[in-house]
C-alpha cells in the first residue's frame, strides 16, 4: 500500500500494510483458541482441524506472547524484517509454538502452506490493505497530522483479527492495528488516541 502525505506545512508521513509474520501469528493464535473453545458461537478464522499439527499444549499461551513480543519488536526495529520468505527465514522463532518433534515440524510447514495460500491471493493480503483504503487513510491522517508537527513516518501494521494472547503491541512511531478498528466507526477515537500515543512516544 502506498504512503500518504498531504500537502502541509509538517512532514509527517503514514505507512500502512499488512505483514506476514503478524498475520501468520494471528492464524496460529485462532487455531488454538478454537480448539479450546469448541463450543463458540463464532468460531474464529481459521476453524480447521489442526490436531496432527502438533502446535503446543502446555506453554502454548506464554510461548505465543514470546514470540508475538519478539516479532513485534523485529518489525518495529526493522521495517525490511517483514517479507515474503520470513516464515522460513526466521522460522526458528515461529517454530517455537510446535512441539519439538517430527509432528511440530510436519505441522510447521503445512501451517505455513496453509497461511501463503490464503495470503498470497487476492483474498489474503491485498484484501486485508484494502480495508485501509484511500478515503479512510486520508481521514486519520489528516486527524493525526493536526496535532504533529515534525517530518517523521508512523508505520502502521494491519492484522485481520485482536490479538487476545499478547499485550501492548505499539511502539514509538510503530503500530499493530486490528481490521476491526479501522472498519468499525465507534472505534474510530480510540484507535486515532492510540495513534497519537505512538507519534508522541507515549506507548
Amino acid at each position: 500500500m502506498p504512503d500518504i502525505q498531504e500537502v502541509y506545512n509538517s512532514g509527517f508521513e503514514m505507512e500502512v500494510t499488512a505483514p506476514y509474520s503478524l498475520n501468520y501469528l494471528m492464524i496460529i493464535q485462532n487455531l488454538y483458541l478454537n480448539s479450546k473453545n469448541k463450543d463458540f458461537e463464532r468460531p474464529l478464522f481459521p476453524y480447521v482441524d489442526r490436531s496432527h499439527w502438533g502446535i503446543l499444549e502446555e506453554e502454548f499461551e506464554e510461548t505465543f506472547a514470546e514470540v508475538w513480543k519478539e516479532a513485534v519488536d523485529k518489525n518495529s526495529q526493522n521495517h525490511m524484517y517483514d517479507h515474503n520468505g520470513v516464515l522460513d527465514f526466521d522460522k526458528a522463532l515461529y517454530q517455537k509454538l510446535f512441539q519439538n518433534n517430527e509432528s511440530g515440524s510436519f505441522g510447521y510447514s503445512e501451517s505455513v502452506k496453509f497461511f501463503l495460500a490464503w495470503w498470497n491471493g487476492l483474498y489474503g493480503k491485498m484484501a486485508i490493505e484494502g480495508v485501509f483504503d484511500h478515503d479512510r487513510m486520508e481521514k486519520v491522517y489528516k486527524e493525526l497530522s493536526a496535532s504533529i508537527d515534525i517530518n517523521k513516518r508512523l508505520r502502521i501494521h494491519l492484522v485481520y483479527d485482536k490479538p487476545l494472547l499478547t499485550g501492548k503491541s505499539e511502539h514509538h512511531w510503530y503500530a499493530v492495528v486490528p481490521i476491526e478498528d479501522v472498519l468499525i466507526p465507534d472505534k474510530r477515537p480510540e484507535l486515532l488516541a492510540n495513534l497519537l500515543k505512538c507519534c508522541k512516544g507515549i506507548v
